[in-house]
């Protein structure tokens, strides 16, 4: 359950917004005394005028300081079809804004300063929330979100999730890194859960009842552009009700380390918010019997437009654990497929998925309606260390409003082929 909290908010974070961008021409300024025109919407590929100023319109709640910091390694480039892409491209990775209009002009000496008109998306809202997977049931609830806290897209959420098998109380704070500025997370949950482990053919073998606790907080770097650091401290805490149902059920207190690092870049194309990244983990834990156990991960994302519309997606993921209990066993998320049991868990665990995405529907009030369809394999541990190995593939559909910064409404259909089985998902307030 715990995971499923950290998956959940991570997509939430991390998730490409597709809604349409109203951008009128570059509003040109009087010729300055060098004879030199103002930028027009035909860019050059290369060179331009040198950014002296970015300023920000419309502004409501987003502070103005905290953009013009964020924004401020584009002072001295040059104004080209390259850097006006990857401006729009951070820009729309803010997921705070549903619409943006740039004009210029020229300052003294022929440098240039832009301005950015805004419109902000709602970031502040109680926001029910349904799930659904036909491999665990219903899950409902509501939270409590704030995606621009303070006005400096900080991050802050707390709710309740519930479930025939789980019921979870959660907080969450992440104050949003800057370049040259470090961030931070902060994070609390508390339950009662059914730790349920089924095998690859969706059969229990294990049914763990619990109350559990978890704390942790993480120093948050961005380095650069492309570059991010996190690492963090956790507390979890695991409390059976039954501890003579399996030698891995009993009752402890673990304490763990953990650091990721990830390089990415996003590119606007005015549809999708394309991301190319790569990603590796690393955590270790020691609980209560003094059992030390660690665990690695790596993850590859591929985001290709191949038209307006269309674009290519490529996910990969990996982990392993070490010395780990059945109940720090990772989940099919890890290995970036949909087409295992949600309660599926495996000490080792690698598989990719491979697909198109199209929208097929753009709305001025509405947002962005896409399909999608991958095909995924996976190899993974059994429960009895055989070698498993799965392939099939998903479809399914994504609704995003545009204006709200979070994901609204999707559906999914997932067919392991290996194991002829189906599996239903979908979700209403947020998407995974």
């Amino acid at each position: 359950m715990v995971r499923r909290f950290f998956l959940l908010f991570s997509i939430i974070m991390m998730s490409s917004v597709a809604h349409s961008q109203n951008l009128n021409p570059e509003k040109s300024a009087p010729l300055p005394a060098s004879g030199v025109s103002a930028p027009s919407e035909s860019l050059p590929d290369q060179n331009g005028p040198v950014i002296s100023k970015i300023i920000f319109k419309g502004l409501k709640r987003t502070k103005e300081s905290f953009m013009e910091d964020s924004f401020k390694s584009y002072i001295g480039k040059r104004y080209n079809s390259k850097t006006k892409n990857n401006l729009e491209s951070d820009l729309q990775a803010m997921n705070l804004f549903s619409s943006m209009e740039f004009s210029s002009s020229f300052a003294e000496g022929g440098s240039l300063e832009l301005t950015v008109s805004v419109k902000e998306k709602i970031a502040f809202i109680p926001l029910p929330f349904a799930m659904y997977s036909s491999s665990t049931g219903f899950m409902l609830g509501g939270f409590v979100m704030d995606m621009n806290a303070g006005g400096q897209k900080d991050m802050f959420v707390t709710g309740l999730m519930w479930s025939l098998n789980n019921t979870m109380l959660l907080g969450l704070y992440t104050h949003a890194p800057r370049i040259g500025a470090p961030g931070f997370r902060v994070f609390g949950t508390t339950g009662k859960q059914n730790s349920i482990i089924r095998n690859s053919d969706g059969k229990e073998l294990l049914k763990i009842e619990n109350f559990n606790a978890s704390l942790g907080t993480a120093i948050l770097f961005k380095l650069n552009r492309y570059n991010n650091l996190d690492c963090g401290l956790s507390y979890n805490g695991f409390f059976p009700y039954d501890t003579d149902i399996h030698p891995d059920a009993y009752r402890r207190n673990k304490f763990g380390a953990n650091s990721s690092w990830k390089i990415s870049d996003q590119n606007w194309n005015g549809v999708f918010l394309s991301e190319t990244s790569f990603g590796l983990g690393a955590a270790a834990n020691i609980d209560t019997n003094a059992l030390l156990s660690e665990s690695l991960s790596a993850s590859v994302k591929i985001q290709q437009p191949l038209f307006s519309k269309l674009r290519l997606n490529i996910l990969s993921g990996a982990g392993i654990v070490f010395n780990g209990l059945i109940t720090d066993n990772l989940q099919k998320g890890s290995g970036a497929v949909t087409i295992l049991d949600d309660k599926f868990s495996s000490p080792k665990i690698a598989g990719a998925s491979s697909g198109l995405e199209f929208a097929f529907l753009q709305t001025a009030k509405i947002g962005t309606f896409s399909i999608f369809g991958n095909y995924e394999f996976v190899f993974a541990q059994e429960f009895d260390d055989s070698l498993l190995f799965c392939q099939g593939f998903n479809t399914g559909m994504k609704v995003y409003l545009k204006g709200l910064a979070f994901p609204a409404l999707s559906l999914g259909l997932a067919y392991n082929a290996t194991k002829n089985k189906f599996y239903f998902s979908g979700s209403f307030g947020v998407s995974f």
